[in-house]
């Protein structure tokens, strides 16, 4: 039954992806009750990037040398349980460990199970994997959506006052329904492997121009990820702490509180959720429709019309200060669309390049190019902050920065602001889709076909 097993499977990925954006929507929250700096936000962001992306390359080589999927299932059940108990964290360090753990859990999820809905669909690799991809991104929205309103009606108490360290510990009610989840996904996907799938073996006899040309591609892809991923980790970063600061100037407030807290969550709930909308639905319509003689031209245009949306949430404040929070919310939809829609694209050309090492192509597209998405958050809060007054910065960076000349080393010590760091985030994202123009057209044509 593939397509029954394939089906399951993507139903997975909306539970796992509700699980891994708890966290983010409740930060604001998290951040007000254990006393977060922005800078330890970042960290927390670059650390639980790095553990979730780490572990997909070794799941997924472990997954293709011993032909199983169980790791995959494993990781689920990892998640779910130290997500769901988020609420325990009495500091900044447990907060740290047990997010870290959960992300490492989701990561180890996704290269099984994205290996085992492209061997179940056959022909129809493209369309699944886009499937695969968007339930992960309705995921995504319903955990960043509801999460913070979870949290909220169950901390409130019945004189209208809000407690949120019993909102946060009533998260671990969702963990029943999780682990049902990962039993299903046992039962879906652990027959699923190259032996047992009673398929021929594949053809590897290239020419060895063709082998450098499928590894030439599957490197600017990897790469180009990689750099898109961080894109995605910075506005997760940076869009929290706009949630923050609009939640401040509407109240005419200068310091948060629970209510205020709860307020800023529901808010980067929302731009979270709406940056999903863009790089799900961009990602669905582009396994359906995408033609291969178009697929190069989408790695580099969406790219570019990402970045100048990115831009344009700089400049909402001047244009159309009315409709900051509305213009936002578009500027997230669209950014999203930049940079994830070809993600799932990515994936499926990169299993076309190494048909023989599925599971290593999904690992290289997902976690191998996730795990250095951590540098995006670090990158951007020293934009906006600056290197000064930073209690995790070494003494030998702070001495050079102070040395630099000073049209640079002011920047870089006091920081620029919450719009310097969207530029950055922009420029990366340009980046990525100048990479792809190096794509091999008439391979991508040929293995589409394939």
């Amino acid at each position: 039954m593939p397509r029954l097993r394939a089906s399951l499977t993507i139903g997975a990925h909306f539970v796992v992806d509700v699980f891994s954006f708890v966290p983010i929507a409740l930060m604001p929250m998290l951040a007000f009750l254990l006393d977060i700096a922005p800078e330890q936000k970042a960290l927390l962001f670059g650390i639980g990037a790095f553990a979730s992306g780490a572990v997909q390359p070794v799941v997924a080589w472990v997954s293709d040398k011993l032909d199983t999927r169980a790791l995959g299932t494993l990781g689920m059940i990892v998640a779910v349980l130290a997500i769901g108990h988020l609420g325990m964290a009495q500091n900044f360090t447990q907060l740290m460990v047990l997010y870290a753990i959960g992300v490492a859990g989701v990561g180890a999820y996704h290269p099984p199970a994205a290996a085992a809905v492209g061997a179940l669909a056959g022909k129809h690799r493209a369309r699944w994997i886009a499937l695969f991809f968007l339930f992960g991104m309705i995921g995504g929205i319903v955990g960043n959506k509801f999460t913070p309103a979870f949290v909220e009606t169950l901390g409130r108490a019945p004189d209208g006052s809000i407690d949120l360290r019993n909102g946060l510990m009533d998260l671990r009610l969702t963990i029943p329904v999780g682990l049902a989840v990962a039993g299903v996904l046992a039962w879906a996907v652990h027959g699923v492997g190259k032996r047992e799938n009673g398929r021929p073996p594949v053809d590897t006899h290239w020419e060895p121009h063709e082998r450098r040309l499928r590894w030439r591609a599957v490197i600017l892809l990897y790469f180009s990820n990689m750099i898109r991923f961080g894109v995605n980790m910075s506005l997760i970063y940076l869009f929290t702490e706009w949630a923050v600061e609009q939640t401040l100037i509407s109240n005419g407030a200068s310091v948060l509180t629970e209510e205020l807290s709860a307020e800023s969550s529901r808010l980067n709930g929302n731009l979270q959720a709406a940056m999903q909308v863009g790089m799900g639905g961009g990602g669905i319509v582009l396994g359906f429709i995408l033609a291969a003689r178009f697929e190069k031209l989408v790695f580099f245009v969406l790219p570019v019309l990402g970045s100048l949306a990115i831009l344009a949430i700089t400049l909402a404040d001047d244009v159309a200060p009315g409709l900051v929070v509305p213009a936002a919310a578009l500027g997230s939809v669209l950014s999203g669309l930049g940079f994830g829609a070809v993600i799932p694209v990515s994936i499926s050309l990169a299993q076309r390049m190494l048909p023989h090492r599925v599971s290593l192509a999904s690992g290289l597209m997902l976690g191998g190019a996730w795990c250095f998405s951590f540098v995006g958050p670090l990158v951007v809060e020293t934009a906006q902050n600056g290197l000064a007054g930073k209690r995790s910065a070494p003494g030998w960076l702070l001495e050079w920065g102070e040395g630099l000349p000073a049209w640079l080393g002011r920047p870089l010590m006091d920081g620029m602001g919450l719009d310097a760091g969207f530029v950055v985030a922009a420029g990366a994202l340009f980046l990525a889709g100048l990479i792809t123009l190096g794509l091999p057209r008439e391979l991508m044509h040929e293995t589409h076909r394939d």
